[in-house]
This record gives C-alpha cells, sequence and structure tokens, in this order.
C-alpha cells in the first residue's frame, strides 16, 4: 500500500498496484445515443524533472472541436483499428509523437460519454518510460504539451467540484498554473476523467 506520509514515486511496486487498482474501475450510469461509436484517450504518466507527472495537450484553436481545449492525447476509433488500447497509442503517436513501445500501458478507466453521447471514450492509464519530449507535437491538431506534477493535482486548494452535466455525479475542476498557456481549468470529460483516475489509482494522495 501507498503512504500519504510518503511521496508518491513511480517505481515498479507503484505502478504494479495502480494496475492492479484499475482491474475494477468504478460503473456509471451514463446517457450514450443509439449509434454511439467508440473512441479513446491516453492518460500519460510520465516522471519530467525527476517529478512524478501526467501529461496533457492544449487543442490547436483551429479545431472543429474542442478547439483550445485542455485534453488528454486520443481520438476516435479506426474501423481499422484492432482495439480501443491500439486507439489510444495510435493516437498519441499521431498527435505527440509517442512510440507506442515506450508506453506501459496500466489498465483502463470507466469508459464514458463525450458532450453529447456520440463517443463511448475509453481512457488508458500508460506510463511513458522515456524521457518525455515536450516540443514534440502534431501542430495541426496542438497548440502546446505541458505536464503537471502529481505533487500539484493533489493539492486541495487547486481544485473545485462541480456537477457533471446533467448527471448525478459530481467531479473536480482543476486549476492550471498561470505559466501554462491557453485555459486556465482542466474541466468537462478530461477533468472527470483525471479526477476519476487519481481517485481510483492513488487514493492515499487524492482524498
Amino acid at each position: 500500500m501507498l503512504s500519504r506520509s510518503v511521496p508518491i514515486v513511480f517505481d515498479t511496486p507503484t505502478l504494479s498496484l495502480f494496475r492492479k487498482r484499475l482491474l475494477n474501475p468504478p460503473k456509471f450510469k451514463l446517457n450514450y445515443k443509439p449509434n454511439v461509436k467508440d473512441a479513446a484517450v491516453l492518460v500519460p504518466l510520465c516522471v519530467v524533472d525527476g517529478k512524478p507527472s501526467i501529461l496533457f495537450t492544449v487543442r490547436n484553436i483551429n479545431m472543429r472541436t474542442h478547439s483550445g481545449e485542455i485534453s488528454f492525447p486520443g481520438g476516435k476509433t479506426d474501423e481499422s483499428d484492432p482495439s480501443t488500447e491500439y486507439t489510444a497509442l495510435r493516437e498519441a503517436n499521431e498527435e505527440i509523437g509517442l512510440d507506442s513501445g515506450s508506453v506501459d500501458i496500466l489498465g483502463c478507466y470507466s469508459a464514458l460519454p463525450n458532450k453529447t453521447g456520440s463517443l463511448k471514450v475509453y481512457p488508458y492509464v500508460g506510463f511513458i518510460k522515456n524521457q518525455v519530449d515536450l516540443s514534440k507535437f502534431n501542430a495541426d491538431e496542438v497548440s502546446s504539451v505541458f505536464t503537471l506534477p502529481i505533487d500539484y493535482l493533489t493539492q486541495p486548494d487547486i481544485r473545485q467540484l462541480r456537477q457533471f452535466r446533467d448527471s448525478k455525479f459530481k467531479y473536480t475542476e482543476f486549476k492550471v498554473p498561470d505559466h501554462i498557456e491557453g485555459e486556465k481549468q482542466i474541466w468537462g470529460l478530461t477533468s472527470f476523467i483525471l479526477d476519476g483516475v487519481l481517485r481510483k489509482i492513488m487514493p492515499e494522495h487524492y482524498t
């Protein structure tokens, strides 16, 4: 078990514990359209400047949907994709040049709908084993890439509880530090996923 008093480290025992905890994700009853399609995102755990962190992208302002928003790498599942896990890794490669061989997939969090219910989004939690290059991204889809340390994301004073759309569920929005360009809140589906994943894999540190 992790200890609340000990700083979190993404070592082998901790990642194994995360993997075990993701075997039993929560179940949500949320609405989907009859013709719902699959999609997937990668929740990328990484170590930057010696700090356990999570990677985010800022979507290009010219994108048709969710322009300028903070998000995880991801997108719709292609007919040729053999699985939604493959989708998450393929999209991460297309958006931020992340080689699938450098990612250790720890598990999948609960599938969730996009805003319109037209997509069923599968969030895969993965650990980037190699050094992260924040300057490497597809400028057609992404305007920037940044990371936030786990120590920052687990601070209560940067979080605010919100209602998730018209559901009975509540989730946490996260304040973004001033030095990060673009939006100053992580909100919506990205925030719902982030909040849920942190609660699931490290409840000792995230309350």
